[in-house]
């Protein structure tokens, strides 16, 4: 399953909305996982991910 925010598609660079893809994913992946350590690692992954989207989108 993959993510797309139409609204930050154009203003991002490439690697910033590839990471936030990725971000999304992992989030996606972790609520149909079953063991909870397993989740929390991918929600753990999702958020540097999008820390990192974010820090990409932000430089000028």
């Amino acid at each position: 399953m993959f993510v797309k925010n139409a609204d930050t598609a154009d203003c991002e660079p490439p690697r910033a909305r590839k990471l936030k893809t990725e971000s999304d994913n992992c989030l996606a992946i972790a609520i149909r996982e079953r063991d909870s350590e397993v989740a929390a690692l991918l929600i753990d992954e999702a958020a540097k991910l999008a820390r990192r989207s974010r820090e990409l989108a932000n430089k000028d």
